[in-house]
């Protein structure tokens, strides 16, 4: 599945057109931009985004961590759950699927937070349906 490439919040221009992303260079964006995107803030998808810019000044506790790590893999599961129920929605409608093998998430490998005062670094892990291990770091700050 191809999507428009973002760099700076703005469509990536290339030769004649816009560029598109599709496979780990997609999954990296989409998580990417899930992981900073209030949650909530978009009108049409209410559940899309993440809390974690709202954990920046807590102290810096073990059960802080735990929240971050937890919300992380909410929007993780969030993602999969939306990829399964668009290639159900392809199966029963007989068409084609949308996605590729690269395109999928089959499983998270790991989940890694750095937290400071100012600035969570969450890294993250994922292995494709095609095999691939696609990392995805994402700095959430204020």
């Amino acid at each position: 599945m191809k999507t428009l490439a973002l760099v700076g919040g703005d469509l990536a221009l290339s030769e004649g057109g816009y560029r598109m992303l599709s496979g780990a260079a997609r999954i990296r964006q989409d998580l990417a931009l899930a992981l900073a995107e209030p949650y909530g803030h978009d009108p049409y998808h209410p559940e899309y985004g993440s809390v974690l810019a709202s954990y920046i000044g807590e102290p810096l506790t073990a059960e802080l961590e735990m929240l971050v790590r937890s919300e992380v893999v909410r929007v993780l599961q969030q993602y999969v759950d939306s990829q399964q129920a668009q290639i159900a929605a392809d199966a029963l409608s007989g068409s084609r699927s949308r996605f590729s093998f690269q395109d999928v998430v089959k499983s998270v490998q790991s989940v890694e937070t750095d937290i400071q005062y100012d600035t969570l670094k969450i890294t993250v892990a994922l292995r494709t349906q095609s095999g691939a291990v696609v990392r995805v770091l994402r700095t959430v700050s204020t």
